[in-house]
């Protein structure tokens, strides 16, 4: 996988010509390639979206799906795909959004922190 838009720092290709990277939280690195690591420097005029995976953990009432949407497109992003699961007494939601950089991400999850019904965010790494 090729670092995340929210990976800084630096990274192992451990199979560049297929776009495979571990980052730094790589079970990779505990095999034997720590002395191999490469900077990951994100390029400052990128003009493309990427997909992320979140997960909310939300109360399970109603109208709460409606206000996480609502402020994904107040933060002017694009709902890729939309899940959701019962999690005992709450709701899990699973987005895949489109955002345009890790500042917008963090903008977009501190605006859903902001619904008193959402009361935990997980940033999915690797999904799919």
């Amino acid at each position: 996988m090729p670092p995340s838009v929210s990976d800084t720092g630096n990274g192992i290709p451990l199979k560049a010509d297929r776009g495979w990277w571990c980052t730094h939280d790589c079970a990779s690195l505990r095999k034997g390639h720590s002395g191999q690591w490469l900077d990951v420097v994100w390029d400052k005029n990128i003009t493309r979206t990427f997909a992320v995976s979140l997960k909310l953990l939300v109360a399970n009432q109603r109208g709460v799906l409606a206000k996480v949407a609502a402020a994904i497109a107040e933060a002017e992003s694009n709902i890729e795909n939309v899940s959701f699961a019962n999690e005992g007494e709450y709701t899990a939601l699973h987005f895949t959004l489109e955002v345009n950089n890790r500042q917008h991400l963090a903008g977009i999850m501190r605006s859903m922190r902001m619904i008193p019904e959402v009361i935990r965010i997980f940033r999915v790494q690797n999904a799919g």
